[in-house]
């Protein structure tokens, strides 16, 4: 599965009625106004938000009740991951891990509805062993561009990445819930 199968799939799932307003997020500013949206799609971005409970009170808020949140969290400790290993998966960045079970209690305290929980594992690791390889096939481009240091960095994010996933130490989980009408 491509990540625009993913995304169509997603969208999808969303179920966003005809003319509805779809946010996607892709940092850490609020979705919108209260009540302002009627689904919020978020790919892999909660991972590095430094609290996602208030993050998805804030999506709670910002949807129209009956609204929904789709978001994937690709730092979901499935077993057991070393130091190095977070080092290497943060990238340098602030990464938030989440232990299994989590995402579940803070939908929840957000006062929203939780509707599926579907294990996206399969796609991480797929995603970061062919990004790696791509990568590793534009070395001199990227290092030019990047530096060495940041390119070297990004590899053993993707490499550790792929690694646990593909372990299933480390999880990604997509997360659809609903505001109550």
């Amino acid at each position: 599965m491509t990540a625009n199968d993913e995304r169509r799939d997603f969208l999808a799932a969303l179920e966003l009625p005809p003319g509805g307003r779809l946010v996607e997020v892709t940092d850490d500013a609020p979705a919108g106004s209260e009540g302002s949206c009627d689904a919020i799609l978020c790919i892999d971005r909660i991972a590095h938000v430094r609290d996602r409970g208030e993050m998805l009170i804030a999506w709670a808020r910002a949807l129209k009740p009956g609204g929904r949140v789709l978001y994937t969290d690709p730092a979901i400790v499935g077993g057991l991951i070393t130091s190095d290993e977070i080092a290497a998966r943060s990238g340098g960045g602030l990464l938030v891990l989440a232990p299994q079970g989590e995402n579940e209690g803070l939908i929840e305290a957000a006062g929203l509805w939780l509707l599926r929980a579907d294990d996206a594992t399969e796609a991480l690791a797929l995603s970061a062993s062919t990004r790696l390889r791509e990568r590793a096939g534009r070395e001199a481009e990227l290092v030019q561009s990047e530096g060495r240091e940041r390119f070297d960095v990004q590899q053993r994010c993707l490499q550790a990445t792929s690694r646990m996933a593909s372990e299933r130490r480390l999880a990604r989980i997509a997360f659809l819930a609903k505001k109550p009408a």
